[in-house]
């Protein structure tokens, strides 16, 4: 059992975390301790959201935590574990949600054997529907990898992984929610020059992403199965295919997916000097 979990950073990805775990009953509202280095507003808006602890003082959050999660910006990462040092010690497990930053960096900038995951959620955790890949640094033991699965799972799939498949797991399924809600936009906004009012509009394609994805997710059918279930030569549903088709639709989604997991790769860069 978790006694004190740590958030050092209080983003929007740690907000999802904890409404996830504690949704699911994985931990207590006052075993979380919720930590940044200089936005009090936003420490006082979760506390009062969700009756954690909260503070601006690292050393606070930290003590007698035997979970940490790191959820600040990466530049920070260095900063950030300088200040953490002297209270992290080796019986901690430390989970990193940053992108790019691999786990023998922070275990070396620690300067002990610490047990590092590398985790990669998305904000779905928020309502129990993250697609979660984590990779284990070079002092995590089974035990140690079970707990930071158990945590996950809490908040959706999860997906053990090599380290070095950790960006591409960031680009597909960590920013993955937002290629989704970037074609809702566009289907709604099409729903509103066809004539339809925003809230019409709004409603169905919730309705209609939700629904197939809820069908993509039972069926035993494939994604390609099932687009040729619906899009029948000659109908409607064909007419938009050929469309998407002829503007290299699919190609720019690989693209999209691939640009992500590029970035991604460039920003460990600076970690593997």
């Amino acid at each position: 059992m978790v006694e004190k979990l740590a958030f050092i950073g209080s983003g929007e990805l740690a907000e999802s975390l904890v409404q996830g775990f504690l949704d699911k009953q994985f931990i207590q509202s006052d075993h979380i301790w919720m930590n940044n280095h200089s936005n009090k507003e936003r420490l006082s808006e979760l506390e009062k959201k969700f009756h954690v602890h909260t503070t601006q003082n690292k050393s606070l959050a930290l003590k007698h935590a035997d979970l940490i999660i790191l959820a600040f910006r990466p530049a920070d990462t260095l900063t950030a574990i300088e200040e953490m040092k002297p209270y992290l010690n080796s019986h901690q497990l430390v989970i990193s949600l940053m992108v790019g930053v691999p786990t023998a960096f922070i275990q070396s900038a620690s300067g002990i054997a610490l047990p590092v995951v590398r985790a990669m959620p998305n904000t779905s955790a928020s309502i129990g529907m993250s697609a979660t890949g984590i990779a284990a640094g070079s002092f995590v033991s089974e035990a140690q990898l079970r707990l930071a699965e158990q945590l996950f799972q809490t908040v959706g799939t999860v997906n053990v992984a090599k380290e070095s498949d950790i960006d591409i797991i960031a680009g597909l399924a960590g920013s993955g929610p937002a290629y989704l809600y970037y074609l809702a936009e566009a289907m709604q906004e099409a729903g509103i020059r066809e004539g339809i009012s925003a809230e019409d509009s709004a409603q169905l394609v919730k309705q209609t992403i939700l629904g197939a994805a809820s069908l993509l997710n039972q069926s035993e059918k494939a994604a390609a199965d099932l687009l040729k279930a619906v899009a029948t030569p000659g109908g409607t549903t064909q007419a938009g295919i050929d469309v998407l088709d002829q503007r290299s639709v699919r190609q720019a989604a690989i693209d999209c997916v691939h640009h992500a997991i590029v970035r991604a790769r460039e920003m460990s860069a600076p970690f593997k000097n």
